[in-house]
């Protein structure tokens, strides 16, 4: 009893955990979470490359008098490769981008050149906004052609409930 007390006791005074935990994101479980989103969503595989400084220049920064909550930052890039047209990824274009990383506590999300990926680009007053949290979502690294089959796959209502 004394033990379960003394626990108990740990546990209050130790206060907010000190460390984030995010579940591995799946191209199912985003491409859900998008369907189900008031925003819209549209489905890109290629390359994004960042083409100017954040805003503001320094990225990421201490919230001012809160050391520990940082705020996030805008980033402007070029998504070059195949949009999703609700069969392929045929749909060929060049777009602007805008990174928008955002922060939970001290964690923040990132902005940086990806190769060749899957994006899940949110639709802002007609422009592409890639959101980059603390915890990943909506970029796929190293895009493999089951990650589009998949995307395919969920479009025609068959999206495997692995998430």
């Amino acid at each position: 009893m004394i033990r379960y007390f003394a626990f108990a006791i740990a546990i209050a005074a130790a206060g907010p955990a000190s460390a984030l935990s995010c579940l591995q994101p799946t191209v199912a479980g985003t491409y859900t979470n998008a369907a189900e989103s008031p925003a819209d969503y549209v489905i890109g595989a290629g390359s994004l490359v960042l083409t100017g400084p954040s805003d503001p220049p320094g990225g990421a920064a201490p919230l001012a008098g809160a050391p520990q909550v940082m705020v996030g930052f805008t980033q402007p890039a070029q998504f070059a490769g195949g949009l999703f047209n609700g069969s392929n990824f045929n749909n060929q274009s060049t777009v602007p981008v805008t990174v928008d990383v955002t922060c939970t506590a001290s964690w923040c999300g990132g902005a940086s050149n990806v190769d060749y990926g899957l994006f899940f680009f949110r639709v802002v007053n007609g422009a592409y906004v890639l959101d980059s949290g603390a915890c990943p979502g909506n970029v796929f690294h190293d895009t493999h052609p089951g990650m589009l089959e998949e995307v395919i796959r969920c479009h025609s209502g068959s999206c495997p409930g692995n998430w």
